[in-house]
Formats: C-alpha cells, structure tokens, sequence
C-alpha cells in the first residue's frame, strides 16, 4: 500500500540512513525488525507502528516530524508533487439555492431533500438553455 505518507517516509529514512552510513540490515536490527520489513517501510509499501517510528527516529537520529512531513519547510520528494487544487466553479442556480437554503427549519430541508431526491438525475448540458427565472414566476403565481 504505498502512500504519498509512506513515500515521503520512506525517502527519509533511507537519506538519513545513508548519511549515517548504515546499511538497511543495522538499522532493521537495531529496530528489532527483519530487513526485508524496514526495506518495504524504505521503499513507501507499509507504515510503522507507533512503536516502531520512535524506534526508527532513535536509531536514525532524525525528529518525527521529519519523517512525518509535518514541518511545513520540508519539501516534498522531487517527483512527488501534488498539482494544485483546482477550483470548484459552481453554477449560478446551485449558488442562488444554498442562499435560499440557509434560512429553512430542519424540517423544511428534510422535505426539500425529500423531494430533490424523486428528480431525475440527468448530467449537465453542454449548452444549456437558459434558466427559468423562478423567482419571479412564483411570485406572479
């Protein structure tokens, strides 16, 4: 199971590792785990126990917060970059029915989930035509 978490992990480990001079076998005995788990745990396929991350950071001589990313000046390994999110773009109708739905009582909004729930689902339409004006037809209603 590998995890942008385990990635990231794993590459420090290894770079701390490495620059210590240790080979994967020291280090796994040291933590009182055969090589072939700390070679996976390197290689970003599994993650430890609590247990064993105090372990790791002992023997390793690196801060849980290193090997955890939560140092928000630790870069992510090269290659594994996220993309930035992409911003939601909501249609103007879904805009204009959260303003609407904000004032309702919990029963109100049961109901309208009630019956938003029997409308067809359909995908959105490329071109769509433009939508009805609601609000002024309920009020001549």
């Amino acid at each position: 199971m590998k995890t942008e978490l385990g990635i990231h992990l794993g590459m420090s480990a290894r770079t701390a590792r490495r620059n210590m001079g240790l080979t994967q076998a020291v280090v796994a005995e040291r933590l009182g785990v055969a090589r072939e788990v700390y070679a996976r745990l390197e290689r970003g396929h599994m993650l430890p126990s609590l247990h064993t991350l105090k372990g790791l950071c002992t023997v390793l001589r690196v801060p849980p917060h290193q090997l955890l990313a939560l140092d928000a000046s630790i870069e992510t390994p090269p290659g594994r970059k996220r993309p930035p999110p992409t911003p939601r773009v909501e249609s103007t109708a879904l805009v204009d029915l959260r303003k609407n739905l904000r004032g309702l009582s919990r029963s109100d909004l049961r109901l309208l989930n009630a019956l938003a729930a029997t409308l067809p689902a359909t995908p959105p339409r490329r071109h769509a035509a433009p939508e009805p004006d609601i609000k002024n037809s309920l009020k001549s209603a």
